[in-house]
């Protein structure tokens, strides 16, 4: 017993003391792991930061005393300045420091290399290529565009700005909606931000070749000697305020460059000419030419492969050779169409017609190739250049500067319906009025060059330019009606047809002679023997005529729509037809007929009238052609083959006949 007394007292404290040295040992472990981490963090921080330095060693440094390092962040090599703050880039992804030095960052290591380094000296600077080791002299500070706020050129052709807009982008002063070529626009950018010189001339007593500047002072590189009466200069200002001035003087003898000077200094340099090329124009075409050679040329408004289709009272207008003149009154309507959805057409009487003719060939379909081609046209239009820009926003008094200088000769009349302006689900497909534009386009007569080369002036009102387009964007001026239409005259579903009324003159038929006038009336019954609108479920057609009141063969009826929708028009009457037009129009024809549709937009009445016809206007073949002059809705200028009209007139009696040898053949 007493010895377990003083046992338990000698194993309490060896417990509590193990316990304690355990949790003793825990803490250690982990303030050991806690500076590890910390110490880590330092070494892998600092060994993933590398200083930048220029190519001989030393450390890239701004005045201020600013170091840039570069650094990995999330996986990512960066620069940064020593305060831990990203440097800005350039438009080519390079870093910048804030004095303007420009560093290329290797993605993989992390290797610093410095591009260019800008150097003040005076009053210009100096930029020193370490890739080409060689030294350039910029009239001031390197400007991208990032940093431009305008860009004002004057020469002895033109003057106008470019002025950044709220969004960042850059439009013409005083005609913001004007469109420019981004190529020439970017070529500006470079030759005023980046104003790299060949050389500075030395103008000093001692030199031999300053002589002529000693006697004729800075005409002799064809510079001003107030910078106030320059012809020939450029103005840019940076988005700090900062304004510089460059004269643009004579183009030096191996046209590599331009005499140039600022604005405020006497020194005077040479500004290197740029290459042409596909990525940019020159310093001559930018600086001194007009700014027609940076507006691109435009026709319409912005015309998609995916609905340039898509119109709305599509017209063309020729004039009658008076050629000042702009009252579409005296102008003579070639064509005219519109578009209808396949969304409203589809299960309706205009299903399988795209395109339907309006005004004086209304009621015929439109030959939806030819429509095509004539848009596509359009669409693919590149005009060969911008021709003029009228500076004012008067559209009545640019147009007539148009006419005065270049003619008229057509008009072409247009809405397009971009592919975002038709609204609504399946069936509601009506124009939204205000997303679509009213083209309105002017072409002067067609210009014959040397070269062979044929071209037209055209002028649309909405951006106010005059524009040069070769003729094969346009060969759908000289088209025929013969070749906008559809040789098919008649059209629509039988579904839709409600009555057809013929007179025949003569009244000789197959079958059954003597009809002069005939009517067939068309309904549909149900299972039940019920007259009903439906054409479905099961609904059956009925023909009945006023002939005797007796049904028609329903069966032969059909066949005759179809002889009918096979008639084709055979070509155009000739041009000098006119007058033997309206005469045959004054008599009776041999076949009229009237047919009367129900149509989801109400009732269509189309009436067909055949005139037979002998000799001149018909085709060209005077004295041995015989055909059918023919109208619809007493509209057109076609004929048809009398042989077909024949054939239609004598099915009119096969409907009817009870003889089965009477068969009606398509």
């Amino acid at each position: 017993m007493t010895n377990q007394e003083n046992r338990f007292p000698d194993v309490k404290p060896r417990r509590r003391s193990s316990l304690k040295r355990q949790r003793l040992a825990v803490l250690i472990t982990l303030g050991v792991v806690v500076v590890l981490a910390v110490t880590f963090g330092l070494v892998w921080r600092f060994t993933t930061k590398l200083l930048v330095e220029y190519p001989n060693g030393d450390n890239v440094v701004d005045a201020d005393g600013t170091k840039y390092y570069s650094i990995l962040r999330d996986g990512v090599w960066v620069m940064e300045n020593q305060h831990g703050d990203a440097c800005a880039t350039t438009s080519e992804g390079l870093y910048k420091t804030k004095d303007g030095t420009i560093v290329q960052i290797d993605s993989e290591t992390g290797k610093a290399t410095v591009i260019a380094a800008v150097l003040l000296n005076g009053t210009e600077t100096v930029r020193y290529d370490y890739v080409n080791s060689e030294y350039d002299v910029l009239l001031y500070p390197m400007l991208e565009r990032a940093d431009i706020q305008s860009i004002e050129v004057k020469n002895s052709k033109d003057h106008f700005t470019f002025i950044r807009t709220e969004d960042g982008t850059f439009v013409l002063k005083d005609q913001p909606k004007t469109p420019y070529s981004s190529t020439m626009f970017a070529t500006l950018v470079v030759v005023t931000g980046y104003t790299n010189t060949i050389m500075r001339l030395d103008l000093s007593e001692s030199n031999p070749d300053a002589e002529g500047f000693r006697r004729n002072g800075y005409a002799e590189y064809g510079l001003p000697e107030d910078p106030d009466a320059a012809e020939n200069y450029f103005v840019i200002t940076a988005l700090d305020g900062t304004v510089h001035k460059v004269l643009i003087g004579d183009l030096i003898l191996d046209d590599t460059g331009y005499y140039a000077r600022y604005a405020g200094r006497d020194e005077v340099y040479i500004l290197k000419q740029m290459e042409e090329s596909e990525y940019n124009a020159t310093l001559s075409a930018t600086l001194l030419g007009s700014l027609e050679d940076y507006v691109t040329p435009t026709v319409t408004t912005t015309i998609g492969s995916s609905d340039y289709f898509d119109v709305i009272d599509f017209t063309i207008w020729a004039a009658d050779g008076t050629t000042t003149v702009t009252d579409l009154s005296t102008f003579k309507q070639m064509i005219k169409f519109s578009y209808e959805p396949i969304e409203r057409r589809k299960g309706t009487f205009y299903a399988n017609i795209p395109y339907m003719g309006k005004g004086r060939l209304d009621g015929y379909a439109i030959d939806d190739y030819q429509a095509d081609i004539c848009l596509q046209n359009l669409m693919d239009m590149v005009p060969n250049r911008t021709v003029k820009l009228y500076r004012s926003a008067d559209t009545e008094s640019n147009l007539e500067l148009f006419v005065q200088e270049y003619g008229v000769a057509y008009a072409i009349e247009f809405i397009h319906v971009p592919a975002d302006s038709r609204k609504g689900a399946e069936g509601d497909y009506e124009p939204i009025r205000d997303k679509q534009m009213m083209n309105q386009i002017w072409v002067s007569p067609p210009t014959r060059h040397e070269d062979g080369s044929v071209t037209y002036y055209m002028f649309n009102e909405l951006f106010n330019m005059v524009v040069e387009t070769d003729r094969e964007f346009l060969e759908f001026l000289g088209w025929s009606d013969d070749d906008w239409i559809s040789d098919k005259i008649f059209s629509g579903s039988i579904a839709y047809l409600e009555k057809v009324d013929i007179s025949i003159k003569g009244g000789t038929t197959a079958g059954i002679t003597g009809i002069q006038n005939i009517s067939f009336s068309l309904g549909y019954v149900d299972s039940q023997g019920n007259a009903t609108n439906s054409t479905e479920n099961g609904a059956e057609l009925r023909v009945s005529s006023n002939l005797y009141g007796q049904l028609a063969d329903t069966m032969r009826f059909k066949r005759f729509y179809q002889v009918l929708l096979a008639a084709t028009l055979s070509g155009q009457m000739s041009s000098g037809s006119e007058a033997a037009q309206e005469a045959l129009k004054g008599t009776t024809p041999d076949l009229e007929m009237t047919l009367v549709y129900q149509t989801e937009e109400g009732t269509l009445t189309r009436t067909y009238r055949m005139y037979s016809h002998t000799g001149p206007g018909g085709g060209g073949n005077a004295g041995d052609w015989r055909g059918a002059y023919v109208t619809v809705n007493g509209l057109g200028n076609f004929y048809m083959n009398q042989s077909y009209v024949d054939k239609i007139i004598a099915d009119v009696g096969r409907i009817l006949s009870t003889d089965p040898a009477d068969e009606i053949k398509i």
